[in-house]
């Protein structure tokens, strides 16, 4: 798993705690399985970025990706 899927992930589960949306809720409404809805938090599922920018709709949040330049040398 990437570093950027990691960070995804943690966002996202941020995201429901602070507004109180345990993941059983969440999959609920967004009529998913509560197993799917974990195994995409855990990594065991992949999260993709549709499905990140429909639960953190449900926070009152969007995804936003931006770029950056890289401050490592290549090799």
């Amino acid at each position: 798993m990437s570093v950027a899927d990691r960070e995804l992930r943690v966002q996202v589960k941020a995201a429901l705690l602070a507004n109180d949306i345990s993941q059983a809720e969440a999959a609920r409404r967004l009529e998913l399985s509560t197993k799917h809805m974990s195994q995409m938090l855990t990594g065991r599922a992949p999260l993709t970025l549709t499905w990140a920018e429909r639960i953190l709709a449900l926070c009152g949040m969007r995804l936003v990706i931006g770029l950056q330049h890289d401050t490592q040398p290549r090799r």
